[in-house]
C-alpha cells in the first residue's frame, strides 16, 4: 500500500463485518486524509449502520476524504428487523439521514437483497429513498436490488401466484411513479423492472433447485426454529402471509 498501489488503484472497498468497529479502518482513514492529493484511490465502506455505530466519529474523520458508502436494507419497521436480525430500524434510518445531512460522501449506496420476506414492504422502502433523493438530491443516494437465489428456501420464487402477482402489482406502481421523475438513475430503473418482470414470471430459483414443495418445507421449518431461537413471531410480523404459511 505504501508503494504505488494507492496511485493505481481505482478503489479500495472495505467489508466485514462491521468495518466501523475496528481500528484499522479508522488508521486506515486518517492515511488518506494525511495522504490527500498524493493517492488516486477512492475510499469506499460498508457498513450496517446500526445502533453501535459512532456516526460522530465518522463524520469527524472523513473531513477531506472522498468516501463511498454502502449499507444493506430492503425493508420497513418490524419486517426489516425480523429479516436482519439485529437491526434497529429507527436507528438505522436516522443514520442515513445524518449522514446525508452531512453532505460529506461522494456517494451514499443500500443494497437491497431481494427476498421473499422482503416484498411485503419493498415499495414502501423504495419510497423512503426516493424521499431522500427529493430532498438531498438525486446522486446523494442510489439503490440497488441483488435477486437472492441461495439458500432456495428465502428465494421469492416460493410465493403462492395470488401474493406474487400482487407484489409486482404494487411494484409496477411504484415504478410508474417515478419512472419519468428525474430522481432515478437508469441502472435503478433497469434494475426495478427487471425484478418486477421476475416476480411476475420466474418460477424457480436456479436452475437445479428442489420442488417447490420441498422449498416450502424447508421454509417453515427454518422460519419456526427462528422464531424459536430468536424471540420473533412470523404470522405478526407479515400478517398477509400468515395464512399461507399456517398451511405449510
Amino acid at each position: 500500500w505504501e508503494s504505488d498501489l494507492h496511485r493505481t488503484l481505482k478503489e479500495l472497498r472495505i467489508t466485514g463485518g462491521e468495518p466501523l468497529m475496528s481500528a484499522e479502518t479508522w488508521k486506515l482513514i486518517e492515511w488518506f486524509k494525511t495522504n490527500k492529493g498524493k493517492s488516486t484511490t477512492r475510499l469506499a465502506i460498508n457498513s450496517n449502520l446500526g445502533t453501535d455505530i459512532d456516526i460522530d466519529r465518522l463524520l469527524n474523520s472523513i473531513d477531506g476524504v472522498e468516501v463511498d458508502l454502502y449499507t444493506s436494507n430492503e425493508s420497513m419497521g418490524l419486517q426489516s428487523e425480523y429479516i436482519r436480525d439485529g437491526i434497529n430500524f429507527d436507528d438505522w434510518a436516522n443514520n442515513v439521514e445524518r449522514l446525508l445531512d452531512s453532505g460529506k460522501f461522494r456517494g451514499l449506496h443500500v443494497m437491497c437483497t431481494i427476498n421473499a420476506l422482503c416484498l411485503s414492504s419493498l415499495d414502501s422502502f423504495l419510497e423512503m429513498v426516493m424521499n431522500w433523493k427529493l430532498e438531498y438530491g438525486k446522486d446523494a443516494i442510489n439503490f440497488s436490488l441483488n435477486i437472492l437465489r441461495f439458500p432456495s428456501l428465502q428465494s421469492l420464487t416460493i410465493l403462492p401466484e395470488n401474493i406474487r402477482d400482487q407484489y409486482a402489482a404494487n411494484l409496477g406502481k411504484f415504478y410508474k411513479s417515478y419512472a419519468d421523475s428525474g430522481l432515478m438513475h437508469d441502472y435503478e430503473k433497469n434494475q426495478l423492472a427487471r425484478l418486477i418482470a421476475y416476480v411476475d414470471i420466474v418460477s424457480q430459483p436456479h436452475e437445479g433447485a428442489a420442488e417447490l414443495s420441498v422449498l416450502r418445507n424447508d421454509f417453515k421449518q427454518f422460519f419456526t426454529q427462528y422464531d424459536q431461537r430468536r424471540g420473533k413471531d412470523f404470522c405478526n410480523t407479515f400478517p398477509e402471509l400468515a395464512a399461507w404459511y399456517k398451511a405449510i
